[in-house]
């Protein structure tokens, strides 16, 4: 990443891939900063307006497209809903040194910065299988038969695109450690995030509050060293395609 200007961190990854989750993740790295996409889609049960998204019209949305406000837009699932990348805000972040602007989009999306000739990083996050993204789609309950099939096969098709493209594909086993891999990618020090808020415990008991004494009782028996179902190796597998 030169110092002299901001990096272009560009992810797309199938549905259930845990893009969101990996994006929540590197948000809170001090130098990164995230896109926030124009959608004409309903705000989701706790999304924030203009944090997670900006939610417009489709006649705002068009407006804003004839006045070439965007750097790229998409009908991301074919559904009529509109997303777009905000012209003026990827500018602003790449002119800032040290910043690493992180664009969430589709295949497409990602596609169509390149054609635009943003030059960057750009990521695509893959499941384990094929078997393991079909589990995780069906865990969420949120798609019918029929959704979750038309998924499965653009997963497919997106895989074939990005490799085609040269992206740098990252395969998620577990968070943890496809964020460290990114972080590693963006040469970041992971160490920079701020540590998570310790969790509450109980107030301590006033002045004169009851208290009761136990005798010792016997000694917990020790975990066994291994959690059944845990993974044996937590790294993700990455390509440079």
């Amino acid at each position: 990443m030169s110092a002299a200007r901001g990096q272009l961190v560009v992810m797309s990854g199938p549905s259930g891939t845990g893009k969101t989750t990996i994006k929540e993740r590197l948000r809170r790295h001090p130098s990164v900063m995230v896109a926030v996409t124009v959608t004409t889609r309903e705000p989701r049960t706790g999304e924030i307006p203009d944090r997670d998204y900006h939610f417009v019209t489709r006649e705002k949305f068009l407006e804003m497209k004839a006045q070439d406000l965007f750097a790229e837009t998409n009908d991301v699932f074919g559904n009529g809903h509109l997303y777009g990348s905000l012209r003026a805000e990827l500018q602003a972040a790449l002119a800032q040194p040290g910043r690493v602007y992180l664009m969430e989009v589709d295949v497409t999306g990602a596609e169509n910065l390149r054609k635009a000739g943003y030059d960057g990083t750009y990521i695509f996050i893959a499941p384990p299988s094929m078997d393991v993204l079909e589990r995780r789609l069906r865990e969420r309950r949120t798609d019918a038969e029929s959704a979750i099939r038309r998924r499965l096969a653009r997963a497919a098709e997106e895989m074939a695109a990005s490799r085609a493209a040269g992206s740098t594909i990252v395969v998620n086993e577990t968070i943890d450690a496809t964020v460290a891999q990114i972080f590693a990618l963006l040469e970041l020090r992971e160490d920079a995030v701020p540590a998570s808020p310790a969790p509450k415990t109980a107030a301590p008991q006033g002045p004169g509050s009851a208290t009761t004494t136990h005798a010792p009782g016997p000694a917990p028996a020790p975990h066994a060293p291994n959690t059944p179902g845990a993974p044996a190796n937590g790294k993700p597998r990455s390509t440079t395609l």
